[in-house]
């Protein structure tokens, strides 16, 4: 049995599954304590924790530790070398700029000063930084200058990371802060991820641990410890998996609407598969290399506030707690739903209560003002649904499986799901001018998107045959290159290593893999060839586990 687990900041939703479908579902309110609000939906899942072989975690903690910057004080040493300079990207006063660089091939021609390093890392700690990032300009290239100061480092700071071991994509500015948030959460994940494993442990639930990713994979619990910015924006990419295991048509474009207590997240299947934001996702308004799914969120949910401005009902977009008919203080859409006597579990009286003084000034019956609180929240979603179609359709547009997909989007249709989604079909439908499937389970469809996600990762190698050379930066991996090297004889080099590594990767050793980019050239001097550089990207395959494709 697989056991999901969705951490919202409103709830928390659990389901376990077998090959046979759905055990259990559960669900409830998440608190200041992470670690509280798994045991308790847990318990309310009353099943037998023996027969689980994985738990699959989905959490927005290093999305909110990032985005709130509640993170450890972090310190970052770069060293770029001539051309655009790097400080006009730096996010602190941390960070640090050192002598060194190499060229695009990888190829030092500026040495790094170990002193310099040296001296640098003695300021940052003077300052009580702990965590330490180091990234060289084109470090997936050759990680020389990186490796060499983490070296230099590594016994003087707790928690480090490297830039190559990031991404194998070319970005430095990118890389830089991928790097620094890298580290930053890495104490708050070290913490959360001991603290889960002793409660699991308490119920007798020795199965591994898994994180959901922004790309809609899962890592072992291992590899989230040392690469935790991969787990951002992981909640979005839950709803993503859920929406595409219930999702019962693979043609056309349709809209996924998460619904949760305070925010909508929204994002596009093409033809039965979640868009990917190629270049990396952002956070808290700054650009990463985090391979991501496409999506956004809007602050319209159920339990956000309504007020009158100016005359005009404005739900959104904060939240200030639970509905009134739940023991909150102010109105929100669930109040509305409650009040015009919809099948939820709150007090319709305290609804009433809450929402008859915005009813008088607006001078309407109060089941007048419901009807209007929900068309606004669904045409507050609407807007943000056409201005998102509008973003994704201005860049060329990948599916998870990195294929371009040659057509402008233009979804005709929508999937709900979340605690609300059913009470708000109609309105949706309405607002939108389309079908609006809730399907099966869509309450807990985050919880199931986890626990089905397959184990995923990405690496790049890149070959010089004229230096000798093979490079992979995401398992910190280097080898030389015989001078016949192929492009097939990289790629078989690439696959075998995904499986050697599989531990390293976080990934199981059943694996489906694809090789998704592959560029060959020569490299010409006078009139002869003198090498080839190489590069083939591969990755285990995303998607969902075969047991429920079966069911």
């Amino acid at each position: 049995m697989i056991l999901g687990i969705d951490i919202g900041g409103t709830h928390t939703d659990a389901v376990c599954l077998d090959g046979r479908g759905i055990q259990a579902t559960a669900k409830a309110a998440t608190g200041e304590d992470l670690v509280d609000s798994i045991l308790e939906v847990v318990h309310r899942l009353g099943i037998d924790y023996t027969a689980l072989s994985r738990v699959v975690l989905s959490t927005t903690l290093s999305t909110n530790a990032i985005v709130e910057k509640k993170y450890a004080p972090t310190g970052m040493i770069v060293s770029a070398g001539p051309g655009i300079d790097p400080r006009g990207y730096f996010l602190t006063d941390a960070f640090l700029l050192v002598k060194g660089a190499m060229d695009h091939r990888g190829r030092e021609y500026v040495p790094l000063d170990p002193e310099q390093v040296k001296a640098a890392a003695g300021t940052l700690k003077a300052k009580g930084i702990h965590g330490l990032g180091v990234v060289s300009k084109f470090s997936v290239r050759n990680p020389a200058h990186e490796t060499a100061m983490a070296a230099l480092l590594e016994k003087d700071f707790r928690y480090l990371s490297m830039g190559h071991t990031m991404s194998g994509s070319l970005n430095f500015p990118r890389r830089m802060r991928t790097t620094y948030f890298n580290t930053a959460v890495m104490p708050v994940q070290e913490r959360f991820v001991e603290s889960v494993q002793k409660a699991l442990t308490k119920l007798g639930i020795h199965a591994p641990l898994f994180f959901l990713k922004a790309d809609g994979g899962t890592f072992a619990s291992s590899a989230a410890d040392r690469l935790p910015v991969e787990t951002i924006l992981s909640g979005p990419a839950a709803s993503m998996m859920g929406a595409l295991a219930l999702n019962s048509h693979t043609k056309g474009a349709a809209f996924v609407f998460d619904v949760g207590g305070t925010t909508t997240d929204m994002g596009i299947l093409v033809n039965g598969l979640p868009i990917l934001e190629p270049g990396g996702v952002d956070i808290g308004g700054v650009k990463t290399l985090v391979r991501g799914l496409k999506v956004m969120s809007v602050g319209a949910g159920g339990d956000s506030c309504i007020c009158l401005e100016e005359g005009a009902l404005r739900v959104g977009p904060h939240r200030s707690g639970p509905p009134a008919c739940m023991g909150g203080n102010s109105p929100t859409p669930m109040d509305a739903f409650t009040a015009l006597g919809e099948s939820t579990p709150g007090d319709a009286r305290k609804a009433l209560e809450a929402l008859a003084p915005l009813a008088g000034q607006r001078g309407i019956a109060v089941d007048e003002l419901c009807r209007e609180i929900i068309s606004v929240m669904a045409e507050n979603i609407r807007q943000k649904a056409i201005a998102f179609v509008d973003e994704v359709n201005s860049h060329p547009v990948y599916t998870i499986f990195e294929m371009l997909h040659p057509e402008i989007v233009k979804p005709e249709r929508a999937i709900l799901i979340g605690g609300p989604a059913r009470l708000l079909k109609p309105f949706m439908e309405e607002s939108l001018g389309m079908e609006c499937e809730v399907p099966e389970h869509f309450m807990v469809a985050n919880a199931l998107g986890a626990a089905l996600a397959r184990t995923t990762a990405q690496i790049t190698l890149m070959a010089d045959t004229q230096m000798r050379r093979i490079v992979c930066p995401e398992l910190h991996m280097e080898k030389e290159a015989p001078s016949t090297l192929s492009i097939e004889d990289l790629k078989s080099i690439g696959i075998r290593a995904l499986h050697d590594h599989a531990h390293i990767l976080g990934i199981s050793d059943e694996i489906e893999i694809n090789v998704i980019e592959e560029q060959s050239f020569n490299m010409v001097r006078g009139f002869n060839t003198v090498g080839r550089n190489m590069r083939v990207k591969i990755q285990t395959t995303p998607g969902i586990l075969p047991l429920w494709r079966e069911q």
